[in-house]
C-alpha cells in the first residue's frame, strides 16, 4: 500500500478516536443544551433555526440516551460520512489527487472538525450544503435526473439553516452565466429541484406564519447589529487564520479568476471550476459586503468555503508537487489548531484566563450542576419549586443534566424571546414557586416588581483545577 495513503489512515483514525474522546471526556456546552432543547420538543420551526438540529441530536440520543455523548453523535457520524463521501466524490469526478486533498482537508479543518465535536445547526448544515454542491454539479455536468436529489438535499440544508440560500442562488446563476449550460435553463428538471427544496422547507415557513414569524423578526433583528471597521478586520482575520489562510486565499481568489475569465471571453476557462467559482462568489459578496455595516460570528460565512473548498482541491490536485509546501502549510497549520484546543481542554497550559479562554465553556457550568443536585437532595421540599434563569443557557444545562421534574425555563424579561417562550410564556409561570440562578450577587432589579418574595438560598463556584471560573447564585420566588 502506498506510504501517503498510510500515513492518511493513520492520521485519520487517530483524530477520530480524538474526537471520540473529546465528546465523551467533555461538559456540553449551553448552546448544545439549548439545541438538546429543541430535540426534546420536535417542532417544524423554531424561532433561531429549522429542525435539522433537533433530528439530528434525537437520532444521537434515541441511540445512547440524553446525555453529552448521545447528544453530540449525530454531528461526529456526519462529519465521518462526509468526510469519506467527499474523497470518492474528489477521486472519481477530477482525480486520486483532488480526492485526497478534499479529504485531509476537510477531516483536520478546524472550521469543520468543530462540527464534529460542538453539536449546533452548522452540523447538518456543512453536510447537507456539500452534498448539494456535489449533486447540483453532477446534475449539470453528469445527468440532470440528478437535479431531483439535489433539490430534496437542498431543501434539507434550508431547514438547518437559511444561510444555505447564497450557495442555492450560486446554483441557479450557473447556467445563466454559463453559455455551454444554458441549455438547463429549458429543463423543467431545473426548475423542479427548487421546488421540490421549497416543498421541504415549506413547513418550516408554515411554522413561522403560525407563530408571528418569529424567525423573520428574530434573524431580522440578530443580523442587524451594528458592525464597524474592527469588526469587519476582526472577522476576517480571524476566518482567515482559523480556515487557514492557504485555503482562504484560493478560495476567494480562484473564484474571481474564474468569474473573471469568463466574463472577459476567455475560452479556456473550465465550467467544472466555473461552478464551483459561482458556489463561492455569491455568499463571498454577501458576506463581504453585509460585514461592513452588521457584526457577524466567526462561523457565519462559513457557506464561502463550501464551494472554496473544491475550488482550492481541484487547483492544487492538478500538481501537487507544486503546491506540497503550501498543502503542508494549510494542514501543518490546522492540525496544530485541534490539538492545541484539545490539549488547553484537557491540561491548560497557556496563560489564558476567563473568556480569553475559549476551552473554559466545557467546565462553566460544572461546579453548577454538581453542587446544585447536592444542594437539591439536601432540600427534597425543592423539587417542587421550577428552576428559571433569565437567559436559555443555565435552564437548558439543568435541563439536560439534572432532568428536572418541572422543565427549567427562561423568564425572557427584558431579554429576546427563546424556545422556552412558546413553551412556557410568561404568564403561565403566573402563582408558581421558582428558583431563580442568576450570575450576580444581587437580585436584578428589573425582576424585583414581579414577586412578592425573594430569598436568597446559596450560591455555587464552578472552578476549573482550582481556579474560579463562575459563580451563580440561588433565590426562591413566590407569587
Amino acid at each position: 500500500m502506498n506510504r501517503r495513503i498510510i500515513i492518511l489512515m493513520l492520521i485519520s483514525a487517530g483524530l477520530l478516536a480524538l474526537r471520540f474522546l473529546f465528546i465523551m471526556k467533555t461538559m456540553t456546552i449551553d448552546d448544545e443544551a439549548y439545541y438538546a432543547m429543541y430535540s426534546r420538543h420536535l417542532a417544524w420551526g423554531y424561532i433561531d433555526h429549522g429542525p435539522a438540529v433537533a433530528l439530528i441530536i434525537k437520532f444521537g440520543t434515541i441511540l445512547f440516551g440524553e446525555n453529552g455523548f448521545g447528544v453530540r453523535f449525530g454531528g461526529l457520524f456526519l462529519y465521518v460520512i462526509m468526510s469519506v463521501f467527499l474523497y470518492n466524490f474528489g477521486k472519481k469526478e477530477f482525480n486520486r489527487n483532488t480526492g485526497i486533498i478534499l479529504f485531509i482537508t476537510f477531516w483536520i479543518n478546524i472550521l469543520f472538525h468543530t462540527n464534529g465535536v460542538v453539536i449546533t445547526p452548522d452540523a447538518p448544515l456543512s453536510f447537507f450544503s456539500l452534498l448539494s454542491v456535489c449533486v447540483y454539479y453532477k446534475a449539470y455536468m453528469e445527468n440532470p435526473n440528478y437535479f431531483y436529489l439535489a433539490g430534496l438535499l437542498l431543501g434539507l440544508a434550508f431547514l438547518s439553516k437559511i444561510s444555505i440560500l447564497f450557495n442555492a442562488i450560486g446554483f441557479g446563476l450557473f447556467p445563466v452565466i454559463c453559455p455551454q449550460y444554458r441549455n438547463h435553463l429549458k429543463d423543467h428538471r431545473f426548475y423542479l429541484s427548487f421546488l421540490i427544496a421549497l416543498i421541504i422547507f415549506s413547513p418550516f415557513i408554515v411554522w413561522n406564519a403560525q407563530n408571528g414569524w418569529a424567525f423573520v423578526k428574530y434573524q431580522g433583528s440578530h443580523i442587524s447589529g451594528r458592525g464597524n471597521i474592527n469588526s469587519f478586520i476582526e472577522l476576517w482575520s480571524g476566518v482567515a487564520l482559523l480556515l487557514g489562510p492557504v485555503l482562504f486565499y484560493y478560495t476567494v481568489t480562484l473564484s474571481w479568476r474564474h468569474i473573471t475569465s469568463l466574463i472577459k471571453g476567455h475560452t479556456n476557462a473550465s465550467p467544472k471550476e466555473l461552478y464551483f467559482a459561482m458556489v463561492t462568489a455569491v455568499p463571498l459578496i454577501y458576506f463581504v459586503i453585509h460585514s461592513f455595516f452588521s457584526w457577524f460570528e466567526l462561523n457565519w460565512p462559513a457557506p464561502i468555503f463550501y464551494g472554496g473548498l473544491f475550488l482550492f482541491s481541484i487547483h492544487t490536485g492538478k500538481a501537487v508537487g507544486k503546491f506540497r509546501i503550501r498543502l503542508v502549510f494549510q494542514w501543518g497549520l490546522s492540525l496544530m489548531f485541534i490539538f492545541l484546543i484539545t490539549f488547553q481542554t484537557f491540561l491548560p497550559v497557556l496563560p489564558l484566563y476567563g473568556k480569553n479562554d475559549i476551552t473554559n465553556r466545557y467546565f462553566i457550568y460544572g461546579g453548577l450542576i454538581r453542587k446544585l443536585t447536592v444542594y437539591m437532595k439536601e432540600h427534597p421540599d425543592l423539587y417542587e419549586y421550577r428552576i428559571a434563569a433569565n437567559n436559555y443557557q443555565i435552564p437548558s444545562m439543568i435541563n439536560l443534566y439534572l432532568k428536572p421534574k418541572k422543565e427549567a425555563v427562561c423568564l425572557s424579561i427584558n431579554y429576546h424571546k427563546t424556545l422556552y417562550s412558546f413553551l412556557y410564556p410568561l404568564d403561565s409561570l403566573r402563582g408558581e414557586r421558582l428558583l431563580f440562578i442568576g450570575k450576580r450577587n444581587s437580585f436584578p432589579s428589573f425582576l424585583s416588581p414581579y414577586w412578592d418574595q425573594i430569598q436568597f438560598l446559596d450560591s455555587f463556584r464552578s472552578e476549573r483545577s482550582g481556579v474560579f471560573v463562575q459563580e451563580y447564585y440561588l433565590w426562591r420566588l413566590s407569587k
